[in-house]
């Protein structure tokens, strides 16, 4: 075994020892006062910056305005759950790309994250996502009427777990993972069980099996983070149809749309209503 990953077993077995969890890595947290985000693409005026509570903790984002005319995206509106690193900022070029398809995007920051206020967790995660969704339909009707949860990443269990309750017209993930037990099996390749080292359990794999919608999954062929096999693809096989899977050959688990090519990723989302 190479010595980087002994000393990551180390690290592991340190953990189990002292009682730790990962949870504060899964939940890759970094706090902000205000928000940089770039107007290269979609202008100041295109943007409503926002805020809504969650738990009694103010949650803050963007709601984009879709600046499509010609196109039937123009009616239907993302809404994206992000990954677990750091804040909003680290995505906004994926809300640009869908602001290049004609959508209308609602991005957010969960507790903890950017300037949102709160502790991260699993049931913090669930509310959130419940409340992004309840301020959506309460301020952006009638596009909401047309509605895209997309999840990447940690986003997938904030997406299905809503799905399960608040059903979409269409259900995107991007590199999901099955469960917290195969993800930390997939983070750490140590066949442990995941509740040693998370708190939450996020079953996505059997959420999924109660939601009827469209779903789609992306996952990439050379992730080395959320294996494809044992996540991305079991979350295939537990889901109902009408459902696509898209292995996006050459990708690992961040640079999907870049893989795939920004024109073809373009063109996947236009294909999705």
């Amino acid at each position: 075994m190479h010595s980087k990953a002994l000393s990551f077993c180390g690290i592991l077995i340190l953990f189990l020892i002292s009682g730790c969890d990962l949870d504060p890595y899964l939940f890759n947290t970094k706090k902000v006062d205000s928000y940089t985000v770039s107007g290269a693409v979609i202008p100041v005026a295109k943007r409503d910056f926002i805020s809504f509570k969650s738990q009694g903790k103010t949650l803050y984002g963007f709601y984009i305005h879709s600046d499509s005319s010609n196109h039937k995206t123009k009616e239907w509106t993302i809404l994206y759950f992000h990954g677990n690193k750091h804040n909003l900022e680290e995505y906004w070029d994926r809300v640009e790309l869908m602001y290049r398809a004609g959508y209308s995007v609602l991005i957010f920051d969960y507790q903890q994250f950017g300037m949102s206020e709160g502790t991260a967790s699993e049931s913090a995660l669930y509310s959130d996502a419940k409340a992004a969704y309840d301020f959506l339909l309460a301020n952006y009707t009638p596009q909401a009427n047309h509605l895209v949860y997309y999840g990447y990443s940690l986003g997938c269990a904030a997406a299905v777990n809503l799905a399960v309750s608040s059903t979409p017209n269409r259900l995107i993930l991007e590199a999901p993972f099955a469960s917290g037990e195969t993800l930390v099996q997939s983070g750490t390749l140590l066949d442990i069980p995941g509740e040693f080292l998370l708190k939450g359990e996020f079953n996505n794999k059997e959420k999924i099996k109660s939601i009827h919608t469209p779903l789609t999954i992306l996952h990439g062929t050379d992730d080395s983070f959320i294996d494809i096999n044992k996540n991305g693809k079991v979350i295939y096989e537990n889901g109902n149809n009408p459902k696509k899977f898209i292995p996006v050959s050459g990708a690992n688990h961040t640079n999907i749309p870049e893989k795939m090519g920004i024109d073809a990723y373009i063109s996947f989302l236009h294909g999705i209503i």
